[in-house]
């Protein structure tokens, strides 16, 4: 940390695990979690040097980025739990939110990508200890947001971030901060007031509802008319061949069923 930049102040629910530099900031937590690491523990890289995507892809994490992962212990059925992955993006938007002009386009695709002005600035990741019990003991919420820079463009462009949306001023640490807040309300209100709130305030952002997508599954693209995301949160798409839901748990690969 710069001498010139304040440390995070965040809501006791949080137990900040603040590191310089990691591998990655989802295997750090998962292996907390794994060692008893209790909810709230949110582990913050400055740098990772091996970050993944859910296919194993590599997701640069520059310095001056946000790379965090929380810790959670639902204890709900899994493809209830699996709606935290709603608060989650719905906390990195509204944190985004703030720092930027209300004017500039901030977008959700289903479920991990939120986007600025049509271009990727954010992936959420999420997994768990042990995704073949139902509850699973803890799942881990990841956030990865361009704050101070994105990769180099291709053409046509494909990344932005918080700098490059007019907000040049923002830190991590302001980010952070609101990230952590706003996680603590929608995640109050999900518990709450159940799901229905967060489909809606989702599907205001939503980008591709009503459209023809390809999704890109662990096991294979399925392609097909997406319709909406249902009252459980599991995308409907229309294939040809009737309704296809597809759940968050498919999505990332958190479904398995245990043997026998």
């Amino acid at each position: 940390m710069s001498r010139a930049e304040k440390p995070p102040r965040l809501p006791p629910q949080f137990e900040l695990v603040a590191l310089e530099r990691t591998g990655s900031v989802m295997d750090a937590a998962l292996a907390r979690a794994a060692g008893g690491a209790g909810e709230g523990t949110l582990v913050w890289a400055r740098d990772q040097s091996n970050a993944r995507t859910r296919r194993g892809n590599a997701w640069i994490g520059y310095a001056g980025n946000l790379h965090c992962a929380l810790i959670i212990e639902p204890d709900y059925p899994n493809e209830e739990a699996w709606q935290l992955v709603y608060v989650n993006a719905l906390a990195v938007g509204s944190a985004i939110a703030e720092m930027v002009s209300p004017m500039t386009g901030l977008r959700f695709a289903w479920p991990n990508r939120l986007l600025i002005n049509d271009l990727l600035a954010a992936r959420l990741d999420v997994a768990a200890t042990d995704p073949a019990r139902d509850p699973c003991p803890a799942l881990v919420l990841g956030a990865s947001v361009n704050v101070a820079a994105h990769p180099p463009q291709p053409e046509p462009e494909e990344y932005n971030s918080v700098h490059a949306s007019g907000a040049p001023g923002t830190t991590v640490v302001d980010v952070l901060e609101a990230y952590a807040s706003h996680f603590l309300a929608w995640s109050s209100r999900w518990a709450d007031e159940g799901f229905g709130p967060l489909r809606r305030a989702w599907r205001i952002r939503a980008d591709g509802l009503d459209s023809q997508s390809e999704i890109r599954l662990i096991g294979g693209s399925v392609h097909g008319h997406v319709d909406d995301v249902d009252e459980r949160g599991a995308l409907v798409l229309d294939t040809g061949g009737g309704p296809r839901r597809i759940t968050i748990g498919e999505y990332f690969g958190l479904d398995a069923k245990p043997a026998g």
